[in-house]
């Protein structure tokens, strides 16, 4: 009796490349992130081609940022030179690292002619889902934003958002639950220069309640380090770094025993070293200086917690130092006017 035909075996010499393109888009490709999808890419010619299709990294960014699926924030995106959202992607996966100081100064007030507005696209998300998505636009050009405090707002405090956060009576207990859980994402897009840029740390570097209203303010916040070489701000430029600082202010709702948060206010502020609010001019220009040289990078919690302390040690160090020089200055000044007076009596006397 003849045998029968064994099946063909897919040996280990056989690699990935040897199944049907289609099985590769359909069951494998779109099962990985955007991360593991830009490793694969990078494996071999086929697989790039592959990789580099837009639906895919569409697909990627929607289900990673449900705000860009708004039709304002897709039809600007598709737009991009080099990639689409492949290339929206790689601008605004977290974390923006901007600790080093640019190569370039980047304080060139031609520059802020050509950006004309940008648009904000947000995602809060509460253990990986989404609970809040919001897109906004702003204008850059006239003195309503270029001379005020740089600060963008998404909810009116009287509009708040209902989420599905449960509110939990502890504090201990809902600071650490918020802290680790409690995630955000904040991109800007520069819709002249096809630029984006994530501001957002991610996960909070604080939270806090207020005892008067009993609301809760989630902190997240970016350090970018300014132009190096710009002294115009004198011995300590307060300006040397820029904290870009995003808060969401949470409140509670519903009946007790089964009260959730909801989202009361969410916004963002650039702030100097001593704490003075940036103009909506000095921000965007800023804004444009982290777009063009900061790195992106998939941080830690534990390292974002960590660097905002160092900034926070560092504020504190560069604060002492500059009070020791005024009061050096102010010894010399009094030294100086004792010795003149001494001068100016003996002068008299004698």
């Amino acid at each position: 009796m003849a045998s029968s035909s064994c099946p063909t075996k897919f040996t280990s010499h056989q690699g990935i490349t040897t199944l049907l393109p289609d099985i590769i888009e359909t069951h494998i490709l779109t099962r990985l992130d955007g991360q593991t999808l830009a490793a694969a890419a990078c494996t071999s010619s086929h697989l790039h081609s592959l990789c580099a299709q837009e639906k895919l990294w569409q697909h990627i960014c929607s289900s990673t940022w449900p705000s860009s699926n708004d039709p304002l924030v897709r039809d600007l995106v598709s737009s991009y030179p080099g990639g689409g959202h492949r290339s929206f992607f790689s601008h605004s996966f977290p974390v923006l690292d901007c600790q080093k100081q640019p190569s370039k100064r980047i304080h060139d007030d031609d520059s802020l002619l050509v950006t004309e507005q940008i648009i904000s696209a947000v995602d809060l998300y509460y253990r990986n889902d989404p609970v809040f998505s919001r897109v906004t636009e702003n204008e850059t050009v006239t003195g309503w934003f270029q001379f005020p405090p740089f600060r963008i707002d998404l909810v009116d405090a009287k509009d708040s958002v209902p989420t599905k956060i449960p509110f939990v009576s502890a504090a201990n207990i809902l600071f650490e639950e918020l802290e680790k859980n409690l995630t955000l994402s904040w991109i800007i897009i520069d819709s002249s220069r096809n630029q984006a840029v994530n501001l957002s740390s991610r996960w909070p570097v604080s939270v806090q309640q207020d005892w008067l209203t009993s609301d809760l303010h989630v902190k997240y916040a970016v350090v970018i380090a300014a132009a190096g070489g710009n002294q115009r701000w004198g011995l300590f430029p307060a300006r040397e770094c820029v904290e870009c600082e995003v808060m969401v202010t949470l409140g509670g709702r519903g009946k007790k025993g089964e009260e959730m948060l909801c989202v009361k206010e969410v916004n963002m502020q650039m702030k100097d070293m001593e704490g003075r609010n940036l103009s909506g001019k000095d921000g965007l220009v800023i804004l444009q200086g982290a777009m063009e040289s900061g790195e992106r990078k998939n941080g830690r919690r534990e390292e974002v917690k960590e660097r905002y302390e160092e900034f926070l040690m560092r504020k504190i160090d560069r604060k002492e130092k500059k009070e020791w020089a005024e009061r050096v200055l102010n010894n010399v000044c009094l030294a100086t006017g004792l010795v003149v007076l001494v001068a100016f009596w003996a002068f008299k006397v004698f």
